[in-house]
């Protein structure tokens, strides 16, 4: 997906990167941006959602990637993004 062709918002990142999801029963489809170059299991994204923030809150976990949004950005598109990839993956679409 290139952001530029596909989406109508600004790009909202500092630095090229994935949007990715899971999916936990306790807080739902997380969304988080990792950034090129931090992308291995080892990685603890950018909360991009309420759920993402909650589960990293609860878990005694903060984000160990390089800060990539820019400031004032709109990350509605980028949440959506990721949303749609977990739903695809857990086969809802």
């Amino acid at each position: 997906m290139f952001w530029f062709a596909d989406h109508d918002g600004p790009y909202p990142f500092t630095t090229s990167g994935e949007i990715s999801c899971v999916y936990y029963p306790d807080f739902g489809v997380e969304v988080y941006f990792e950034p090129a170059g931090y992308i291995d299991e080892s990685s603890i994204g950018i909360p991009l959602n309420k759920a993402a923030a909650e589960s990293l809150k609860q878990s005694g976990l903060t984000p160990n990637v390089p800060y990539s949004i820019k400031k004032g950005a709109d990350l509605s598109e980028a949440r959506e993004v990721g949303l749609s990839v977990c739903d695809e993956q857990l086969g809802n679409s």
